[in-house]
């Protein structure tokens, strides 16, 4: 026994604790849907000024002025899934020693047990978080959302966006294929593509256009694009708050790459688990995004149906209770979100090329 205390408390001592890496990125949530609302119902509504390139009539002077239609707005309803995200954490966690602690213990029980609370709640935020990233991501890719889980069928939520800013290349069309290369070893073919994109963009919407999001295989072949290199503008310091280096670069959720005529650059890299608990990409790669602030995009959450909470509307609604016997502590985090492409012809997504890195 003296031996086993003097090796956890003389001569083993914890060095360090090793941080989960793996967490949420909101990449997608901050650039595309910064705007925040949240509604007393079990529904959100946006209305939309739908707009339309009308012109003022010719009409004689001498005759009765022509009657024009009001320009209309439509009203979107949506209603929110909802998340409860519920545990039952270990019992023994508190006697025992928690992660970070010193060999040997130098917490309380009580301490334990809210330091494990504490640890469950953030993850269940970041849970939370990387689904609403997961939202914003199938929105941005499709224009549609398709919800199920336990109690919940299958169900689309489709925002409407015109099937033509959905793009999959094919054949000799897609990015990178050798026989379209010029004289000079270039692919004309991206440039000649995010010409076309911005266009229709423009067209189906009114809106420009700031910002496209690469993953990995396209923004390899778009570096080597005619009319690319030595056309990106790498900001300077104080331009974008850090220095651009030019070369190779990784991040977790996008790192910024440059400044290619009006668009910002971002190369994008993150992950999520599946209900079948498969690990995928979060923009599969082979993708390319393009959209900017004019999509107003926003993250709606609607009331929580919960008489602890009054039933109001939040973004998070954590509660604890314990259960007498046998004795149980029990978690539950409740949220009822919703990302919405508020303007969704402002934003398109193509597939380029067939994806390279998993």
């Amino acid at each position: 026994m003296a031996g086993n205390a003097s090796f956890l408390y003389d001569t083993n001592t914890l060095i360090q604790v090793v941080p989960n890496l793996k967490l949420a990125q909101t990449f997608l949530l901050d650039k595309f849907f910064p705007n925040i609302v949240v509604a007393d119902s079990e529904f959100v509504s946006i209305d939309i000024d739908i707009g339309k390139r009308r012109m003022s009539p010719f009409v004689s002077p001498l005759m009765e002025g022509k009657l024009v239609e009001q320009r209309r707005y439509q009203t979107n309803e949506f209603k929110p899934p909802y998340i409860k995200d519920k545990r039952a954490p270990d019992l023994r966690k508190p006697v025992r020693r928690m992660i970070g602690e010193r060999i040997g213990g130098d917490m309380t029980g009580a301490e334990r047990e809210m330091a494990n609370i504490e640890f469950e709640m953030t993850d269940q935020i970041d849970m939370l978080n990387r689904r609403l990233e997961w939202m914003a991501a199938q929105a941005l890719l499709t224009g549609t959302i398709t919800v199920s889980g336990e109690g919940y069928p299958a169900t689309l939520i489709d925002y409407g966006r015109d099937s033509s800013l959905t793009v999959a290349l094919s054949g000799l069309a897609q990015w990178g294929v050798a026989a379209n290369f010029n004289s000079d070893g270039r692919d004309p073919v991206p440039v000649a593509d995010i010409e076309a994109w911005q266009t229709q963009i423009l067209k189906s919407s009114g809106a420009t256009v700031t910002d496209i999001v690469f993953t990995p295989t396209p923004w390899q072949k778009f570096l080597g694009a005619e009319g690319v290199q030595g056309a990106v503008y790498y900001p300077k310091l104080g331009d974008y708050g850090n220095s651009v280096n030019p070369g190779s670069q990784i991040a977790r959720g996008a790192v910024y790459k440059g400044r290619w005529g009006q668009y910002d650059l971002w190369l994008y890299n993150d992950w999520y688990v599946d209900e079948n608990n498969v690990e995928k990409r979060m923009i599969a790669d082979g993708t390319v995004i393009m959209s900017g602030p004019d999509m107003m995009g926003t993250r709606a959450f609607a009331q929580i149906l919960d008489p602890a909470f009054n039933y109001a509307a939040l973004p998070y609604a954590p509660k604890t209770w314990v259960e007498n016997d046998p004795a149980q502590r029990f978690l539950m985090m409740q949220s009822a979100p919703l990302v919405i492409p508020s303007r969704v012809n402002a934003c398109l997504a193509a597939t380029v090329c067939a994806g390279t890195v998993a």
